[in-house]
């Protein structure tokens, strides 16, 4: 007997999809902070429902890159020192708990990848290329939320870090001198590769705490 395949798979598949193209649209500056979302614009430009759209949007709501209006309208997130001044201070919490879990729990196969990600950064920085740099630089944080074997951690964290490169790409932030971050990194995942999670929560933690410095020094205009 034939069995005919799921529509509600297929409309799933779609959301994710038209998640997948606004969001890329937002994180890469073409939807700017407070663009108007208009449902059946989008639901005409990527040729899906309104229905399709309006799942996606609740999609990239629950991510925090889209805000609703009035119950019906839709709008891009704003962006400013504020909102990435929470998104930092958050971050230094999630990352400094994975850290420590990372350290006590992974795997000498992921111990191993991780000083490649790191040696991965160096060559990127000794290049010069700033967004190849950049790239590696969540890809370290990111592996190491990985390690920590704990999957909401992971998936908050995901979220989160859409955010930050959010934030930091329509407020101007850059980080402070790479060559000094990979110093900061190389300690990070030394601390990661041998167990020592309390040194490597501090170190997370401080990690992000100094952006978040260098973050108010932007924003004074020091």
């Amino acid at each position: 007997m034939t069995t005919l395949a799921s529509l509600k798979t297929q409309e799933r598949l779609l959301d994710r999809q038209a998640a997948n193209s606004i969001r890329q649209q937002i994180v890469n500056g073409t939807m700017p902070p407070s663009h108007r979302l208009l449902e059946a614009v989008l639901a005409r430009e990527l040729e899906v429902s309104r229905g399709t759209i309006r799942s996606a949007l609740m999609q990239l709501s629950n991510e925090g890159l889209v805000r609703q209006v009035a119950f019906t309208k839709w709008e891009v997130a704003e962006a400013s020192a504020a909102e990435a001044w929470e998104l930092y201070t958050l971050r230094a919490a999630l990352e400094g708990l994975a850290a420590s879990l990372a350290s006590q729990h992974a795997t000498p196969e992921e111990r191993e990848n991780l000083d490649q990600v790191c040696r991965d950064l160096e060559a990127a920085v000794e290049a010069d290329e700033r967004e190849a740099a950049t790239d590696a630089d969540f890809l370290l944080h990111k592996t190491i939320v990985a390690m920590s074997g704990h999957r909401r951690l992971v998936r908050e964290h995901e979220r989160l870090i859409l955010q930050v490169r959010f934030q930091m790409f329509h407020i101007g932030f850059t980080p402070r001198n790479y060559r000094d971050l990979v110093d900061d990194h190389r300690a990070l995942a030394r601390a990661v590769m041998e167990g020592d999670a309390e040194r490597a929560e501090q170190l997370a933690r401080n990690h992000n705490i100094d952006e978040i410095q260098h973050l108010l020094a932007v924003k004074s205009g020091a």
